[in-house]
Parts: structure tokens; sequence; C-alpha cells
């Protein structure tokens, strides 16, 4: 049976809730270098993996985004008005602006980024309506 490693950490308590959960579904799992993170603790180069049988994983990936572990990706911005799924971020003067000052700023590790750009705005490409997600 080949294994695949579905998450790394240095410490085996971070994966213990997880492998707890897999194993309640009655998928069978492992912890490689599990002993050996454990006497060569000081070492940061050492991780322990959780590993599933390739044809759970699947399964897992579902679980793994019901408890937080993954983010689901598919993510679909609609416009509002029309529901079109086609859309440009609209940026003002001011706004590039603000961009260019907080990534200026962040290189010199005054300010994060965040603070100064704001919400996004979208343009929707068929009715033209403005709208933020």
């Amino acid at each position: 049976m080949q294994f695949v490693t579905i998450k790394e950490a240095h410490n085996i308590s971070d994966l213990l809730i997880l492998k707890s959960r897999i194993e309640s579904e009655g998928i069978e799992c492992r912890l490689k270098n599990e002993l050996t993170t454990q006497v060569l603790s000081h070492i940061p180069s050492m991780l322990v993996e959780l590993q599933v049988a390739k044809k759970d994983i699947e399964n897992v990936n579902n679980i793994m985004i019901e408890t937080g572990e993954l983010k689901n990706e598919h993510v679909i911005i609609n416009c509002p008005k029309c529901s079109s799924e086609k859309y440009k971020i609209k940026r003002s003067i001011k706004e590039r602006w603000k961009i260019v000052v907080a990534i200026f700023m962040s290189l010199i590790a005054i300010a994060p980024v965040d603070n100064f750009i704001g919400p996004t705005k979208f343009v929707c490409l068929q009715c033209d309506h403005e709208f933020s997600s």
C-alpha cells in the first residue's frame, strides 16, 4: 500500500487531532518520523509527517476542508446584479498610489500592506456594475 504525506509539523501534537479525526472515519493513517522527532526534537529540520493511503486521499481532503485544515480553493465571485462571472478589478488613481506607498513602506518594515489598500472592488464585464466581495 502506498502512503502519501498530507501534513507535516515539527511537533507531533499538531497532528494528533487530525489523525484521530481521520481514524474515526475508518481511514488508516500513520505518523512518519514520530520517534525520531521525539528523540531529536532540538533539530528544527526534523518533521513528523501524517500519511494516509493514496486511495483515501479524496476522503481525507474532504475531512481536512471540513475541519479547517485545508481551504476550499474554489471561490467564485459573481456580479450581484446579473450573476456574471466575468469581471475585472477596479482601482482608482488614489488606490494605486496607496498600493505603491504601502509596498514601499512594507519594504522598509514600517507598516503592513493591508492597512493602506482597503477593500477590493470589481466591475462586471457584462453590465458594468461595480461591487465588492
